[in-house]
């Protein structure tokens, strides 16, 4: 019955995912398409951010199967660098597009601006918004009732969404009510896209920096997760002191992985349970933490 509900839940979540995917992408070739219409940047930024989306996204689905697949004789340790990996070349696109528009929209500020079709822009903009924020407050209540990090990351998509396209909706009807003869109006676009491309550029910029820190084995779990379960299996056994226990924790991608290494002295006796023990406190230690983790227990025997 459990692995009844455990199967629909994930069908839930797919289909999810898919009609996500899918709105998604005709936000990103409807905004694509109104761009080249009217001449619009920062409708171009709009849309190439959706379409770009889209595809990792779709991406993200299959690695995200991938990942959670044990261990076998062709891949040893699995598949845990699939994600960082895929998360820096999603990274990469983005801050490529971001710098490409951001010297394009440097070069028409310094050349007199240019004035684009706003009402056309500022209808897509408008309509954008709304549908985005619905989308956004949809992932929001339905993370809520069933928490999923791929739910959580599209709420998360959406959320920028809507707000870049809030801003744009916001330039745009000032650009609209200035009129073209206006002597800023050349410059709302340009400048418009300027600034969702700094506010932009940070989000690809971090998720680049933190997966190349996972892919070196440089992040390490917070020093007080370690701290607790170096405490619960010092208070659980009560024969294996504090100094005498070390662990590390990495972090790659979803996977938490766990090493601990224990000095065993001559003094020192552990029984089948006592280990049996230890491995259970720190499993349910991490566990509460992160749903997916590997566990090495390692015993060493220095003289003394």
């Amino acid at each position: 019955m459990s692995q009844n509900m455990h199967q629909r839940q994930l069908l839930t979540e797919l289909n999810i995912l898919r009609f996500s995917v899918l709105l998604e992408l005709f936000f990103g070739i409807t905004g694509v398409l109104v761009a080249l219409y009217s001449g619009s940047q920062a409708v171009l930024l709009d849309g190439s951010y959706s379409l770009i989306c889209t595809l990792t996204m779709m991406a993200n689905v299959r690695v995200s199967q991938l990942v959670k697949q044990p261990p076998s004789i062709e891949n040893p340790y699995g598949h845990p660098t699939l994600e960082p990996m895929m998360l820096i070349l999603e990274g990469l696109i983005l801050l490529g597009l971001c710098i490409t528009l951001m010297a394009a929209s440097t070069y028409k500020l310094f050349t007199g601006g240019y004035t684009p079709e706003f009402d056309l822009a500022l209808g897509y903009e408008i309509f954008s918004t709304i549908i985005g924020g619905a989308a956004a407050t949809a992932f929001f209540l339905l993370n809520r009732s069933r928490p999923s990090p791929l739910i959580y990351f599209e709420f998360q998509e959406w959320l920028v969404d809507t707000a870049v396209s809030a801003a744009a909706a916001a330039a745009f009807s000032i650009a609209y009510l200035l009129g073209s003869d206006h002597p800023v109006t050349p410059y709302i676009d340009s400048s418009l896209t300027l600034s969702l491309v700094l506010i932009l550029t940070l989000l690809p910029l971090k998720t680049v920096l933190k997966n190349i820190k996972q892919l070196l084995l440089q992040d390490s779990a917070s020093p007080k997760l370690i701290e607790k379960v170096i405490d619960a299996i010092s208070k659980q056994n009560g024969i294996i002191p504090r100094q005498n226990i070390h662990i590390s924790m990495i972090w790659l991608g979803r996977w938490l992985w766990v090493n601990i290494d224990i000095e065993v002295y001559n003094n020192t006796h552990l029984d089948r349970e006592e280990l049996k023990s230890i491995s259970n406190i720190t499993e349910s230690i991490v566990s509460s933490v992160c749903k997916f983790y590997r566990l090495k227990l390692s015993f060493n025997f220095p003289e003394k």
